[in-house]
């Protein structure tokens, strides 16, 4: 069975972002979110932001669950890590996510450093949102065309990413 997807906000933003939802839908990895991370996105459903309900749509449809941490204490000690390794902290929903990787021996979704970084620390496999695209790509669900559109269109759509960074990522999808 494939391994579990646990997502941060970014990667979730951006894909929705770049009309990306159905083939996340239909990606065949379990896909959850932790409660932290639905609770950013849904605080953006008063301002109108379009990803707050496709987001409620993938979970109310089951492509998403929401999670917990099993070990509230694993979130404590994993943000105390990233401050004793990292200049900048890690976030608790970030925090909550890679616990929830650790624990399902899943696959971390995040483009924060931090959280990247820190997964390194503790054996849990992390990649970003290129790794999607890639995913999506290798399921038949997009093109190669269409992954490197969509890289565009989340960059256009305030996705931060260096010159360094995106060109790793079209060579990548070109890989495949």
């Amino acid at each position: 069975m494939a391994k579990a997807l646990v997502f941060d906000t970014t990667p979730l933003i951006y894909l929705i972002r770049a009309s990306v939802a159905e083939p996340l839908r239909k990606l065949s990895n379990p896909k959850s979110a932790p409660e932290g991370v639905y609770q950013e996105l849904m605080a953006g459903e008063v301002q109108g932001k379009p990803e707050a309900s496709v987001i409620r749509e993938l979970v109310d449809g089951n492509a998403i669950t929401i999670a917990r941490p099993r070990d509230p204490t694993l979130v404590s000690r994993l943000i105390k890590i990233a401050a004793e390794d990292e200049s900048k902290p890690l976030h608790r929903a970030e925090a909550e996510g890679l616990a929830i990787a650790k624990e399902l021996d899943g696959v971390l979704i995040a483009d924060d450093h931090v959280a990247r970084s820190t997964a390194r620390l503790v054996q849990v496999e992390s990649h970003g949102t290129g790794y999607l695209l890639g995913r999506m790509l290798q399921e038949g669900l997009i093109t190669k065309e269409q992954a490197a559109r969509k890289v565009a269109e989340m960059r256009k759509a305030g996705w931060r990413l260096s010159e360094d960074d995106y060109r790793n990522i079209l060579d990548y999808l070109r890989t495949i």
